[in-house]
């Protein structure tokens, strides 16, 4: 039962595995950007591949971690005072 069309779905996923993890390392929107993975590797657990998760279980871990404290001091977030 898709939600979201295909080729929609397809380009979307696309542009955020591609945005997200820059704007991580730039430390930019970084719990925004951590949700957005997180709900990318669930998705990808459920419906894609079922038996992958360690390595799942790993990022989701990270992910979580970052969206609950944020970058750090050394981050853009932080210097432009985001919470």
């Amino acid at each position: 039962m898709p939600v979201l069309p295909p080729e929609f779905a397809a380009h979307m996923a696309t542009y955020a595995e591609h945005l997200f993890p820059v704007l991580l390392a730039i430390g930019l929107l970084t719990r925004l950007s951590a949700l957005g993975l997180l709900g990318m590797t669930a998705v990808i657990q459920v419906f894609v591949y079922p038996d992958a998760w360690a390595t799942h279980l790993s990022w989701a871990a990270i992910a979580l971690y970052l969206v609950g404290r944020g970058a750090g001091r050394a981050s853009a977030d932080h210097a432009l005072g985001i919470r």
